[in-house]
């Protein structure tokens, strides 16, 4: 069933790519007709201009024009009184006008020969649908059926047992043979004929030597490849004598037809290299001829039986003939394809991946890895040679570096000074070998990005795969480090040289700052990787500062973008990071990992903001700006840490808030909002202003709607303190309006904004509470929801929320404020309601009448204050 599968799949793939050729041929021909009709158009517009042109010349009317009917009844000699005064004057006796010549003979020499026709090329024959099916698509489907009748001959031959193997050897032989000879006798009479007759005898031959070798052991190794190589050369004479199609059925018939005869125990020597011996010979007749797609197809092929060899019939032993297989390949097709980019990047691609493949099948070891040297190296050759090839320098450094992590995954602990000393080899070979080529390469930052990103990138999966836990060495990685940073300054001086030499604006700008980037990021590494994992984010932030530095210092704008990148790591990593939560702060306030955990890269951010808007070369710019913003954020998630690990020592993820923990967040958030907005007025900056205001709005809101709602110990039970006056409700409320005061009146400065009001009426809401809560605090004590308000205590409500008023009043009155006139006349309303709405009916005996008597004389003494300072009468 399988076989039939196979073939099925072969008849199919062969004549959908005979539908394609010939629809592209299809497509050229309509191409050309096109062209040709243009041209003919053309020829007759200029035909017809000359033409026009010399019947003008000779007074006769022009083709397009309509003659009078007058005119049309005049004799011809009649236009020669017309002629006369370009006659010379002196003559003896009139002339006879000349006639004009025939018609006929005029445009003659135009239309025989024109001046486009002898550039245009030849008209090419249309083929019909007829001819395409009958004269072309039924070659491709008998060369095939021919091929496949020759497979079937052994195969059918071998399952029934008919004759000897010596019989159905020589009768395929014979069969190939005859074929072929019969392609050659009918190559001049059905030249189509004939290409598909060669086709499927070199097809039935191929067959015939593999199986001649490896099914019936007729010949020797030796003397089979010599036969598959001969079959090979008579298939490139062949292809040259009569076309592709001997070209395509061979490579069909040639690589198919080890999975169609097979063996019990497959030689990977001899396959493979009857494979490698093949694909020379395809590439190399296409390359004589210039075909497209055969090459392709042929390095296809090949990567295909090295993927499928790896995952069904791989044995340790066969990783050395599967590397030699891929070198053959890359070699053929560079070697081959020296004019075309696709086939030296196919070879590439396709050797570096599947020797990566066949390393991970043979466990990692020392040959598969020499081989995949190898091949990384003629990679970065062959792209140092070829500029447009560089890509593939990348590949080869991606391939190493990604197979070394594969490796070091689920490394065993005995593999690991083998790992270590092969991921030294291969970063030497990668970084050293992208170092090397840099030196007198069109594009050298190219090659020295690729030095500083394989470096580092061999470093980290080294680091990442052996930890020094348990039972892995324990390696002193920040020392190592800096003998990588080392290497890389050694490296950098000469270009550095180099560049001061050509001055600024050349390409070593470029160069230089790739190698001043692994520099200091091996630096910043050196200091967290001998400490905990959560430090790597404190040396992301201390490179920083340096690659903006250097971009200012050497004029290189590729380090600020590198900077601007390390800076949104930092932000991911400090500001959306749940984890944060979970590391080992420690159990002090203050004195403890978020100190430096986020307070080095705040300064760090700071400082490469500061460094960032004083560069004269580049000058304040969206990066000063966004690391400007980033430190703010930084400051903010700084401090509202340390406030959660004040009041949740070492459970940062754990834990209710608390009336006081809230308050202190409220207190933080206005504090560092004042000093931004201190900060802005002395030094304008748009991420001062906005987290300034940040800063205040979102202290006050979570005053009023933390404090003041969520968490008011009026109906959540928390203490308070049981001093009067001076207890916890100060600091909930009592600072965070003093604060909002002072934020309302900083923002005022800038001139009449939202935020400024809302600041200053928070602040008044937030004095209000205060107010109200001390008053039940010093009747209640502690906790202020533990019993029933008394009669005297809502009274007490009533004076102090007039005294409340009478002191806004008198306050905007010596400041000359109307806000606080406007805030006194809202208490004083306040107190009026309650008097007439809830005294009047709760308050018995003296209660109610001192209740009224002080609401009537503070209204007097309001309307007095009133009138007094406020709207003064004239003087009558």
């Amino acid at each position: 069933m399988a076989f039939v599968v196979t073939l099925l799949a072969a008849v199919i793939g062969s004549l959908a790519w005979g539908a394609l050729r010939e629809a592209r041929a299809a497509q050229r021909t309509i191409a050309e007709l096109r062209f040709e009709l243009a041209a003919l158009r053309f020829e007759i517009a200029s035909l017809a201009a000359q033409l026009e042109q010399l019947q003008l010349r000779q007074g006769a009317p022009a083709p397009q024009e309509t003659a009078a009917p007058a005119e049309a009844e005049a004799p011809v000699e009649a236009a020669a009184p017309a002629l006369s005064p370009v006659l010379p004057p002196a003559a003896p006796e009139p002339l006879a006008p000349e006639p004009p010549p025939p018609p006929a003979e005029v445009p003659e020499p135009l239309l025989t020969q024109p001046s486009f026709s002898s550039s245009s090329p030849p008209p090419t024959p249309t083929v019909s649908l007829e001819e395409r099916l009958g004269a072309r698509a039924f070659v491709w489907i008998g060369a095939i059926a021919l091929a496949l009748a020759g497979a079937f001959l052994v195969k059918y031959s071998v399952d029934q047992g008919w004759i000897g193997p010596a019989v159905r050897f020589a009768l395929a032989v014979l069969f190939g043979v005859v074929l072929l000879g019969a392609g050659e006798v009918l190559r001049h009479r059905a030249e189509r004929i004939a290409a598909g007759l060669s086709a499927a005898g070199i097809a039935v031959l191929f067959a015939a030597w593999l199986a001649g070798t490896n099914l019936y052991g007729l010949l020797a190794p030796a003397l089979g490849f010599a036969f598959i190589g001969l079959t090979a050369l008579v298939a490139v004479w062949l292809s040259l004598r009569q076309g592709v199609i001997v070209a395509l059925v061979g490579l069909v018939g040639g690589f198919l037809t080890p999975a169609w005869i097979g063996a019990a125990e497959p030689d990977p020597r001899l396959l493979f290299g009857y494979l490698l011996f093949l694909q020379l010979a395809l590439l190399a007749v296409s390359r004589r001829r210039l075909w497209t797609g055969v090459p392709e197809l042929a390095l296809g092929a090949g990567f295909l039986w090295v993927l499928g060899w790896v995952v069904a019939a791989f044995a340790p032993g066969d990783a050395l003939w599967l590397g030699l297989f891929l070198l053959g390949m890359f070699l053929i097709g560079v070697v081959l394809g020296r004019d075309r980019s696709v086939l030296p990047a196919l070879a590439a691609g396709g050797g570096l991946l599947g020797m990566a493949l066949v390393a991970g099948r043979a466990g990692y070891g020392p040959l598969e890895w020499g081989l995949l040297a190898v091949l990384a190296a003629a990679t970065l050759v062959l792209a140092r040679l070829r500029e447009e090839l560089h890509a593939l320098a990348w590949l080869a450094c991606a391939a190493v570096v990604g197979l070394l992590l594969v490796w070091g995954w689920d490394l065993p602990a005995p593999e690991a000074p083998r790992f270590l000393w092969t991921a030294l080899a291969m970063g030497a070979l990668c970084a050293g070998g992208a170092y090397l080529a840099h030196w007198g390469a069109a594009r050298p930052d190219r090659w020295t990005g690729l030095a500083a990103f394989s470096g580092v990138a061999v470093f980290l999966v080294a680091w990442a795969s052996v930890r020094g836990e348990g039972e892995w060495p324990d390696l002193p990685w920040g020392a190592l480090a800096l003998a990588a940073a080392a290497l890389y300054l050694v490296a950098a001086l000469p270009v550095a040289r180099r560049r001061a030499a050509a001055g600024e604006g050349t390409p070593l700008d470029a160069t230089f700052a790739w190698l001043a980037v692994a520099v200091t990021a091996f630096v910043s590494l050196a200091v967290p990787l001998e400490l905990e994992r959560h430090w790597w984010t404190v040396a992301w932030a201390l490179e920083v500062p340096a690659l903006v530095w250097l971009a200012g210092r050497f004029g290189l704008p590729m380090l600020r973008r590198l900077a601007a990148a390390l800076a949104a790591a930092v932000a991911v990593r400090l500001l959306l990071n749940p984890y944060v939560l979970g590391y080992a702060i420690g159990p002090r306030p203050v004195l403890n990992w978020l100190l430096y955990g986020y307070g080095v890269p705040l300064l760090a951010v700071a400082g490469a903001a500061a460094l960032a808007r004083r560069d004269p070369r580049f000058g304040p710019g969206r990066l000063a700006a966004g690391l400007e913003a980033l430190a703010v954020a930084l400051a903010f998630a700084l401090v509202t840490l340390e406030v959660r690990q004040a009041f949740h020592p070492g459970a940062l993820a754990r834990g209710e808030p608390t009336l006081a923990e809230c308050a202190t967040y409220a207190v933080a958030w206005l504090l560092l909002g004042l000093g931004l907005l201190a900060l802005d007025r002395r030094s304008p900056r748009l991420a001062l202003e906005l987290g300034g205001q940040a800063g205040a709005l979102g202290g006050l809101a979570m005053a009023l709607f933390g404090c003041g709602f969520l968490l008011n110990p009026l109906w959540r039970h928390a203490p308070v303190g049981g001093t009067p006056v001076a207890n916890l409700l100060l600091w909930c409320y009592g600072a965070p309006a003093v604060l909002a005061a002072l934020a309302g009146r900083a923002l005022r400065r800038r001139g009449p904004t939202w935020a400024a009001v809302a600041c200053s009426t928070g602040a008044l809401v937030l004095t209000f509470l205060l107010v109200a809560l001390e008053v039940t605090q010093a009747f209640h004590g502690t906790f202020l929801d533990d019993a029933p308000a008394t009669v005297a205590e809502k009274y007490a409500y009533s004076l102090a929320w007039l005294l409340f008023g009478i002191a806004l009043l008198v306050l905007g009155i010596a400041r000359r404020v109307r806000a606080l006139r406007y805030a006194s006349l809202a208490a004083m309303a306040l107190t009026v309601v309650k008097v007439f709405l809830f005294d009047m009916g709760n308050l018995t005996d003296l209660w109610r009448v001192l209740s009224f008597l002080g609401l009537g004389v503070a209204l007097l003494l309001l309307a007095f204050l009133y009138q007094r300072f406020v709207f003064r009468e004239p003087a009558t």
